[in-house]
């Protein structure tokens, strides 16, 4: 761990591994496009929060999308049983669901599959070719499943996935509104890399104490925190998306800014409001923390 100074305020990065071996129960985890465990980077889009390309329109993204041609072979990523498979979704194309034995892994788009329900695969082995969807965008949505194989129970993929990690997220406190003092409004500005793009979780909290006081021990005000994976389990419906794809949720305003493959990193603004404030504004202080799949952390305190 080591400090550092960032814009005025302290910085706490803890470092985790910096490279993940991808390992299923059975046996070894390969990426869907290139079968190997490098990694299909650069990705079109995380999983989270997303502005859509094509439309400039906010929805929660339950994968990751791999932009591939039509017809690109499609790879078991560990070990399994392919435990569904739909000839015409409402995504478009086909999709197919492979039970990893505690998650499934489940690939979209497709416009052929080469197995049938029941079959065992193996890592690396082809099970479908990539297709197109509803909207012609040619590629592969890709998702993980777990513990169970409803929407509900998509994680981030990154999770299982091997892929090189490079360190914390980069964090900033942005904009402090005091219109009411005891009600801040916090914004809070998080960015990972495009070869990464696994941001987990970020969180503000406030407290009450004088310009340098160091925070660690201190009992915060109050504390808010987004989290990719329990959004999607708390507010994912099997009736609607309405919720879910409401950006402004719960008092805490997503901003995703339009991301694709072409990008050098991801960027998402969290204004969290429901926070308590103090009465004197130079008594305020605020931290707040983004974390990554892998557990890597990033703390940043204003003065």
């Amino acid at each position: 761990m080591k400090f550092l100074l960032l814009r005025g305020a302290s910085v706490l990065v803890s470092a985790g591994a910096l490279f993940l071996a991808g390992c299923g129960a059975d046996g070894p985890v390969v990426w869907p496009i290139s079968g190997a465990t490098e990694g299909d980077f650069p990705l079109s889009s995380t999983f989270g929060p997303r502005v859509r390309t094509e439309d400039d329109v906010y929805d929660f993204h339950r994968g990751i999308d791999i932009a591939v041609p039509e017809g690109t072979d499609i790879y078991a990523i560990a070990a399994g049983r392919v435990s569904e498979i739909q000839k015409n979704t409402s995504a478009g194309g086909m999709l197919v669901k492979v039970d990893h034995g505690g998650y499934y892994s489940t690939y979209v788009h497709c416009s052929d599959v080469e197995v049938d329900v029941g079959d065992s695969v193996d890592a690396g082995e082809v099970i479908a070719q990539s297709g197109k969807a509803s909207n012609g965008f040619a590629h592969l949505h890709f998702e993980i499943r777990k513990p169970g194989d409803n929407k509900k129970d998509c994680v981030h993929p990154l999770e299982v996935l091997p892929y090189t990690d490079k360190g914390a997220p980069t964090l900033e406190i942005g904009k402090v509104d005091m219109t009411n003092p005891l009600q801040p409004k916090i914004t809070i500005t998080a960015r990972v890399g495009a070869g990464e793009l696994d941001l987990r979780r970020v969180s503000v909290a406030t407290f009450e104490a004088d310009a340098g006081v160091i925070l660690e021990g201190l009992t915060p005000l109050s504390e808010r925190s987004y989290d990719t994976d329990d959004w999607n389990r708390t507010y994912t419906s099997s009736e609607s998306d309405i919720v879910i794809d409401d950006p402004d949720n719960e008092g805490i305003l997503v901003r995703p800014k339009k991301y694709n493959n072409t990008m050098p990193s991801y960027e998402v603004d969290f204004t969290f409001t429901g926070l308590v404030g103090t009465v004197t504004s130079g008594l305020l202080r605020i931290r707040a923390v983004a974390t990554d799949v892998t557990g890597n952390v990033i703390s940043v305190e204003s003065h």
